[in-house]
């Protein structure tokens, strides 16, 4: 009989299942799959090492010229996601997966021309799905959901940083330009006239500046204690909804972060006897 670590962690790879099916359709919907970037104009490496090998190898380029082998390596990723929700994944399938999802990290990052981190939640939970025993799954996932604090906190940081938090007027000159093409494109859209509003308002757009930067710095918390994770992973899932209806920027596959604000029982009673 599974013990209630063990029916958490199996619970948390079969979300991460359903996720990556989610993903898969949701780049299909968004037309982004490899097979559909085959005619991307242009390339962008930038300076990452890795990027940077792997486009020497000519790797990149031969999948985008080649269409059909493109859909071949979507469709294994989506049938090899879809055979663990069976019950019949293996190690070597697992592998396979997780080489299938950073390729296609990298060669979509490429072709955007521009390194998004939206899909980083793969890269960390997908390894997940190797993982038998039940105390190296534990410390790893408590090590992810120090990483998912990191990253909201760290945002909040960089603001004080870089002294925009306090540059007059900060989010309506934002709005002004994130969406001056739809401004222009559809002045009488109900958005448009939304923005517009915000953008003649500052102090009032300036409250959704000051709740966002509020809303990183809370995270410190999750630094000491786990006592107040329901209020984080809901004010994680908050602060990505409110990014796409201001800015119309969709993190939904970072979304994924929020698991582990979930209280999941057996694993943190167990991370706590370690």
């Amino acid at each position: 009989m599974l013990n209630s670590v063990q029916k958490e962690q199996a619970q948390i790879q079969r979300f991460i299942g359903f996720f990556l099916c989610f993903v898969w359709l949701f780049r299909a919907y968004q037309g982004l799959l490899l097979f559909q970037l085959h005619q991307a104009a242009f390339i962008s490496v930038k300076a990452d090492n890795i990027f940077w090998l792997y486009h020497a190898a000519q790797i990149p380029t031969f999948v985008l010229k080649h269409e059909l082998f493109a859909l071949v390596l979507d469709l294994a990723w989506l049938i090899i996601a879809i055979l663990g929700l069976l019950k019949t994944q293996s190690r070597w399938l697992t592998s396979l997966l997780y080489l299938l999802v950073l390729n296609y990290l990298i060669i979509y990052n490429s072709a955007s021309t521009h390194h998004e981190h939206i899909l980083v939640g793969l890269l960390f939970f997908v390894p997940l799905l190797f993982i038998r025993d039940q105390t190296n799954f534990v410390l790893i996932f408590a090590g992810i959901r120090y990483y998912a604090i990191f990253t909201l906190f760290s945002a909040g940081l960089w603001k004080v940083h870089r002294s925009s938090l306090f540059t007059p007027n900060q989010m309506s000159e934002i709005l002004k330009h994130q969406h001056i093409d739809y401004l222009i494109s559809y002045p009488e859209a109900y958005f448009s006239h939304f923005i517009s509003n915000l953008i003649a308002q500052p102090n009032l757009a300036n409250l959704f500046w000051y709740g966002a930067w509020s809303i990183e710095l809370a995270f410190i918390l999750g630094f000491f204690t786990r006592r107040f994770d329901k209020l984080l992973g809901s004010l994680f899932i908050l602060f990505f909804i409110m990014d796409y209806l201001l800015m119309h920027l969709c993190f939904v596959e970072f979304c994924i972060f929020a698991l582990v604000f979930y209280p999941w029982k057996g694993i943190w009673e167990h991370y706590e006897s370690l």
